[in-house]
C-alpha cells in the first residue's frame, strides 16, 4: 500500500483527508531538495566526530493511540513526558521492535565508520577521534618541566614540577587528547623533552563525479556550521535510491541538530512514503516530546487517525484513542499563533461523535460539555481562527439556552477579546520573523549576515518579552498558563537560535525564577550540549549544581559533590582545548597550502625550453626574482601565523579563566587540597600539566594561597610565574601591586628593574614597559624620595618622548578624582564671569524677517482673523492666505429714496444741521493683550482652500429680504392666536361654499415633481392643514410666481 504524506484516511473512510499543514512554517517536503553543492576547493578534512549511539529513550503514544499492531510487530509504551536527547534507531536499545525492513534496520544500527575504518561508538567525545598522522609534518609541544631550584630555598613548594611549562612562558599543550598517535619524547636544545604531534594532511583529492565524498568531507571539516551540506548529503542519497543511507544520513544530522524539527518532519514522512508504519512510530517517538513542531503533530495526527478507523470500530476505542492524541497535541502545541485549524479540527471531530447537541441522555450532555469546554479553551488563544471559533460558540450557547448562553458568552467575552486584540499585536511583532528550526552559527560582528541574525534574534526578544509582559491577563489568573506560553516561545526560538547561548541562560533563569528547577537544568544541559565551548553556561551549569549540594558533608561526599560541579568545567575545557587542536592543524594547513603554491610558481618554468632565454637573463635578476618570491612566501606565511595567533591567544586566555573559576570553586569544596586530592591546588597542577594556559591561572593562585592558606606558598608562585612569563607585564605588574600591597618596596623595586630592564632591550617589547613605569611613578611621587622621582621621570622621557612633560609632572599630585593642577581659580568675579552679551543680529537677516512680516500683512487683508507666523516651522511649509473678497453673507445696504427735508417752525431738524468737521484722530494701537485670538492652522488652511466669493454664480438670496419675510410672517405662538373654528382645517367660514376635500397621495406615489414654471424658481411651499398660508419667494433676478396677491406674496429685489 502506498503511503501518502500529505493526506491520510479521516475516520478511515475512503476520503483523503488534507494535512494541515500551516503555512506560516513552510515545512520540508517529503524529500528536501537541496541541489547538490559544488566540490569543496579546501584540501583540509579534518576527521569526523565521534557520534555514540546512546540508549534509546523513544516516545510512542498510549497503547490506545494506535490500532492493534501486527502478531509480529510489539509497541512498547513509554512515559510521554520524558524530555531526552533524540537517539540513533538501534536494536539493542530501541524500544520497538521493528521487523518490517530489516535490512534498513541493520545500517541504521550500525556504528557509524569514519574513514580510516574506527567506529564512531568506540569514542565518547569529538576530542577522542584520531587525527591522520603525517611523519613529515611535525608540531612539537614541550611538556617538560624547567628545573628551577631558585625558586625556594627554605620552603619546599607544594606543588611539583609542572611538565607542561616552558621556559619561554608559554605553556606546552598537551594534545594526546585530541591527537593521536604521539611519538615519543624527543630532547630540545635545552634538554627538554616535548612529545612530536603531527599535524593532518590534506586528503586525497575526490574525484569529479565523488558528490558523496566531496559532501562527507565538508561535513568533517565543519559539522555544525556547513549545513548545507547535510542537507545536499541527504538529498543526494535519496536521488540514488538508498534509504538506508539517508537514514543514517538522518541520524547523524539529528544528533548534532536534535532540534531541527524541519529535517525531523522530513525523516517521518520519508518513513510514511515507505509504508514502514513501525520506522515511523520510531521517528514519532523520538521527535515529538522534544520539539513542539505544528506540522510535526499534524503528521503525527494523520498517521494515528489513518490507522484507527473509527467507521468500523464498534467498541469506540479508536475514537477514544483520536481524542487521546488530539488532547496531547493540543497540549504541545495548541499555544502556537497558527494552531487556529487545529482547533477548528478537533471542534469538528467532536461535533461528529455519537450524541445529539441539546440531547437530554448521558451521552449528548457528555457531548455539549466537551464542547464547551472546547470552545472555551480555543477562545482564549490567540489564533488565526480566534473570530470564527468565538461565532461558533456564540451559536452553540444560544443555540442550547438563551438565557444559560448569554451568562457564558458575557462570562468568556473579556477573554475572548484579549485573545483578539493580543493576535494583532502579535502579527506586528513576528511580522519579519522567520521561523525556521534549522540553527545557524551566528555571524561574528562585521562579517557578512550579522545584521540579518541580529535582526532575527531581536525579534524572538521581542516575543519573548511580551509574553512575559502578559497581555492576556493570565499571570493572576492562571500562572501554569502563563508560564507555559513562555517556555513555549523559549522552546520555539531556541530551535532557531541554538547557538546562542545567552537565550539558553535567559529561559533557564526564567525558570529557576517561578520555581521550575527541572525545566531550568534541562535547559542549560541542552544548551551545553549544543554550546559546549560557552563558559556563561558551564559556568551557570556548575553554580547550580554547587548550590544544590550544599548540604552534604564527608570526604566521601565532599569528593563525590567536586566530581559532580567539575563535570561542566571539564566538558568547557575540552571543546576549549579541541578548538586550540583545529586551529593549530588549520594553521599547519594553511602554510602547507603557501608552500605548495610558490613551490609550484617556481615550478612551472621549464628546464630546457628556455635555456637560451635565461642565459640571457642577468643572474642579478634571476637573483632578485628569488628573493622577491622568498619575501613574498615569508610574508604570507607570516600572515597566516599572525591570523591563527591571535585565535589562539583568545582561546588560551579563555581555558585559564575557566581553570580560575573551577580553582575557586573547588576551593570552596575540598579547600587547598593537594596534587591528587583536589581543591585549588590539585587544580592548578591539573592546569599547568595540560597546558596552554596564561599568567593569570599563576595570579589566582598565588593569591588564593596568600589570602586562604599559606603566604609565602602565594610568593613562591609568582616567583616561579616571573620566571616563567618573563616578558609578561601583565604578570609583573600584578606581582609588584602585590608587593607594594604587602610593604615589601625593596623587593617590589627590584622586580620592577629586572623586569623593564629586559623589556626595553627589545624594540618590540619597549611599549610594554609603559604600565610599569605609569604603576611605580605613581608609587614613587607617593612614598619615595624626590631624587629618585626625577630619574624616573627622565628614563621615563628617555623611552616615550611622545608623551609631554607637563602630563608627566602633573601626574605626581593628581587622584583619581581630582587634578590640582588644572584648577583655575576665580580671582575677580567682575571680570572672570562676566556674562556673555547677546550676539548681535545680523542685518539681512532682519531685513528678511521684516519683509516676510510685510508680505504676510498684505496677504490677510480680509475680514477673517490673520494668520500668525509659527517659528516652530519653516515659512515655506505653512499654508499661504489668499485674499478673500467681500464675504456673500455680508448684508447689502438698501437705497432709500430722496425725500424732502421736514422743517419744524422753519429750521431745519438737529440731525440735518451742518456739523463741523473734526480733527484728524489718530486711533492708538490696541494693545496685544486685546487682540481677537488667531484662528487654528487648520481652519486657515481650509479657509486658504475654498474658492473666492466672486467665483459663486448660482442663485443668490438677500440676508435682509430673508429676515423681512420671517418677521413678517404670522406664526401662531399658543392656542389662542389659531383661528376661529371652521376657518382651519378645512371648515369654510360662515358664507363661504364648502370646498371639495383633496386627496393627498403617499409619496412614493406621487411621480415626478412638477417642473419649475421658470427656469431658476423654486416650487411653492406644501400648504399644511389649520395654518396660514405660507408666502412664496421667487429667486433673486425674476419675477413673482403667477399666484393671487390674496393668497401668496411675491417679493422681488
Amino acid at each position: 500500500m502506498a503511503a501518502a504524506t500529505t493526506a491520510g484516511i479521516v475516520d478511515g473512510a475512503s476520503e483523503p483527508k488534507p494535512n494541515y499543514l500551516s503555512e506560516q512554517y513552510n515545512s520540508a517536503p517529503a524529500e528536501l531538495a537541496v541541489p547538490a553543492l559544488p566540490p569543496s576547493t579546501s584540501t583540509a578534512a579534518l576527521p569526523e566526530q565521534s557520534r555514540e549511539p546512546p540508549e534509546d529513550k523513544t516516545f510512542s503514544p498510549p497503547t490506545a493511540l494506535l490500532s492493534n499492531p501486527e502478531p509480529s510487530t510489539a509497541v512498547a509504551s513509554t512515559d510521554m513526558d520524558d524530555h531526552t536527547q533524540s537517539r540513533p534507531m538501534s536494536q539493542e536499545s530501541s524500544d520497538l521492535d521493528i521487523v518490517t525492513d530489516q535490512k534498513a534496520l541493520d545500517a541504521s544500527s550500525s556504528a557509524v565508520q569514519v574513514p580510516n575504518g574506527v567506529p564512531a561508538s568506540t569514542f565518547t567525545s569529538s576530542s577522542d577521534v584520531p587525527l591522520p598522522v603525517d611523519s613529515s609534518n611535525d608540531v612539537s609541544f614541550n611538556t617538560a618541566d624547567v628545573q628551577r631550584n631558585d625558586v625556594s630555598k627554605t620552603t619546599a613548594s607544594p606543588f611539583p614540577q609542572a611538565a607542561a611549562e616552558t621556559p619561554d612562558g608559554t605553556q606546552g599543550f598537551d594534545a594526546s587528547a585530541a591527537v593521536e598517535p604521539a611519538k615519543p619524547l624527543a630532547s630540545d636544545h635545552e634538554g627538554n623533552t616535548t612529545p612530536t604531534v603531527t599535524g593532518p594532511t590534506a586528503p586525497k583529492p575526490r574525484l569529479p563525479h565523488d558528490k558523496i565524498g566531496m559532501l562527507e568531507d565538508r561535513i568533517k571539516d565543519d559539522p555544525r556550521g556547513d549545513i548545507e551540506a547535510w542537507l545536499a548529503l541527504i538529498d543526494e542519497h535519496k536521488k540514488r535510491g538508498k534509504q538506508d543511507d539517508a537514514r543514517s544520513a538522518y541520524e547523524r544530522f539529528l544528533t548534532v541538530f536534535p532540534a531541527a524539527a524541519e529535517i525531523w518532519l522530513a525523516y517521518a514522512q520519508m518513513e510514511n512514503e515507505a509504508n514502514v508504519k513501525n520506522a515511523l512510530d520510531s521517528v514519532l517517538g523520538k521527535s515529538l516530546m522534544q520539539v513542539p513542531y505544528l506540522p510535526l503533530w499534524q503528521l503525527y495526527l494523520d498517521h494515528v487517525r489513518r490507522h484507527n478507523n473509527v467507521t468500523t470500530d464498534t467498541t469506540g476505542s479508536a475514537r477514544q484513542t483520536i481524542h487521546q492524541a488530539y488532547e496531547l497535541a493540543l497540549r504541545q502545541v495548541g499555544l502556537d499563533k497558527d494552531s487556529g485549524r487545529l482547533w477548528q479540527d478537533y471542534v469538528q471531530f467532536i461535533k461528529s461523535g455519537p450524541g445529539i447537541i441539546g440531547g437530554s441522555n448521558w451521552q449528548d450532555q457528555q457531548k455539549m460539555d466537551l464542547l464547551r469546554k472546547t470552545y472555551q479553551q480555543a477562545i482564549c488563544i490567540p489564533t488565526q481562527a480566534t473570530n470564527v471559533l468565538w461565532k461558533e460558540y456564540d451559536g452553540f450557547e444560544m443555540g442550547l439556552n438563551k438565557m444559560t448562553g448569554r451568562k457564558f458568552l458575557q462570562d468568556q467575552s473579556p477573554s475572548y477579546m484579549s485573545a483578539r486584540a493580543s493576535y494583532t499585536e502579535l502579527q506586528n511583532i513576528t511580522r519579519n520573523l522567520k521561523r525556521t528550526t534549522l540553527p545557524s552559527l551566528p555571524p561574528a560582528l562585521g562579517f557578512d549576515g550579522d545584521a540579518e541574525f541580529t535582526e532575527q534574534l531581536n525579534v524572538w526578544k521581542r516575543w519573548i518579552q511580551w509574553e512575559k509582559d502578559d497581555p492576556l491577563v493570565l499571570k493572576a489568573e492562571d500562572a501554569d498558563a502563563y508560564k507555559a506560553r513562555v517556555l513555549f516561545v523559549y522552546k520555539h526560538a531556541l530551535m532557531a537560535m541554538r547557538f546562542w547561548a545567552e537565550l539558553w541562560y535567559d529561559a533557564s533563569e526564567f525558570c529557576f525564577a517561578h520555581g521550575m528547577e527541572q525545566q531550568g537544568n534541562d535547559f542549560l544541559v541542552q544548551g551545553l550540549n549544543a554550546n559546549p565551548e560557552s563558559c556563561l553556561l558551564a559556568f551557570k551549569r556548575a553554580d547550580r549544581l554547587e548550590q544544590s549540594t550544599s548540604g552534604e558533608e564527608g570526604d566521601e561526599k565532599t569528593a563525590r559533590r567536586a566530581a559532580i560541579v567539575k563535570e561542566p568545567y571539564d566538558k568547557v575545557l575540552d571543546a576549549l582545548y579541541g578548538l586550540i587542536a583545529k586551529s593549530k592543524a588549520r594553521e599547519e594547513q594553511d602554510i602547507t597550502r603557501i608552500e605548495a603554491h610558490f613551490s609550484a610558481s617556481n615550478d612551472m618554468q621549464p628546464n630546457g625550453a628556455n635555456n637560451e632565454v635565461k642565459e640571457e637573463e642577468d643572474e642579478e635578476t634571476q637573483r632578485e626574482n628569488i628573493k622577491a618570491r622568498e619575501v613574498q612566501k615569508a610574508a604570507a606565511v607570516e600572515g597566516a601565523k599572525s591570523m591563527h595567533a591571535v585565535q589562539m591567544r583568545l582561546l588560551s586566555r579563555t581555558l585559564s579563566y575557566v581553570w580560575i573559576a573551577l580553582m575557586r570553586s573547588l576551593r570552596r569544596i575540598q579547600g587547598k587540597g593537594g596534587v591528587n586530592v583536589g581543591g585549588a591546588r590539585g587544580v592548578f597542577s591539573d592546569a599547568r600539566k595540560r597546558g596552554r594556559i596564561t599568567s593569570d591561572v599563576y595570579v589566582q593562585a598565588a593569591l588564593i594561597e596568600f589570602h586562604c592558606y599559606e603566604p609565602e606558598t602565594g610568593k613562591k608562585i609568582f616567583e616561579r610565574g616571573l620566571k616563567l612569563f618573563q616578558e609578561d607585564e601583565a604578570f609583573a605588574l600584578e606581582f609588584i601591586k602585590h608587593l607594594v600591597a604587602n610593604n615589601d618596596h625593596t623587593n617590589a623595586r627590584v622586580v620592577f628593574e629586572t623586569v623593564v630592564t629586559r623589556l626595553s632591550q627589545k624594540p618590540e617589547t619597549v611599549q610594554k614597559a609603559k604600565p610599569l613605569y605609569v604603576f611605580f611613578h605613581e608609587f614613587e611621587s607617593r612614598y619615595g624620595e624626590l631624587t629618585q622621582i626625577m630619574k624616573l621621570e627622565k628614563r621615563m622621557s628617555d623611552l616615550f618622548p611622545e608623551d609631554p612633560s607637563l602630563a608627566l609632572f602633573s601626574k605626581r599630585f593628581v587622584d583619581s578624582t581630582f587634578d590640582p593642577t588644572a584648577i583655575r581659580p576665580i580671582i575677580s568675579p567682575a571680570k572672570q564671569t562676566k556674562p556673555k552679551s547677546a550676539p548681535a543680529i545680523d542685518p539681512s537677516i532682519l531685513a528678511a524677517q521684516n519683509a516676510t512680516l510685510q508680505a504676510v500683512n498684505q496677504s490677510t487683508a480680509s475680514p477673517k482673523r490673520p494668520l500668525p507666523l509659527d517659528d516652530s516651522e519653516p515659512e515655506v511649509d505653512r499654508p499661504r492666505k489668499i485674499i478673500r473678497a467681500e464675504s456673500p453673507m455680508k448684508p447689502t445696504p438698501i437705497p432709500q429714496l430722496p425725500q424732502p427735508p421736514v422743517q419744524l417752525n422753519g429750521q431745519q431738524p438737529a440731525h440735518q444741521q451742518p456739523h463741523p468737521t473734526p480733527l484728524p484722530y489718530n486711533r492708538p494701537p490696541m494693545p496685544q493683550s486685546y487682540l481677537p485670538p488667531p484662528l487654528p492652522r487648520d481652519v486657515t488652511m481650509l479657509l486658504s482652500m475654498i474658492p473666492k466669493a466672486e467665483t459663486y454664480h448660482a442663485t443668490k438670496f438677500e440676508p435682509s429680504q430673508l429676515v423681512r419675510l420671517i418677521r413678517e410672517t404670522n406664526i401662531p405662538t399658543n392656542i389662542s392666536q389659531l383661528p376661529q373654528q371652521g376657518a382651519g382645517r378645512g371648515m369654510p367660514m360662515p358664507g363661504q361654499a364648502p370646498q371639495p376635500q383633496q386627496h393627498v397621495p403617499p409619496p412614493h406615489m406621487q411621480g415626478p415633481p412638477q417642473p419649475y414654471a421658470l427656469h431658476g424658481s423654486v416650487p411653492p411651499m406644501q400648504q399644511r392643514p389649520g395654518m396660514p398660508p405660507m408666502p412664496q419667494m421667487a429667486p433673486m433676478g425674476y419675477p413673482a410666481y403667477n399666484t393671487q396677491p390674496s393668497a401668496h406674496h411675491a417679493y422681488a429685489r
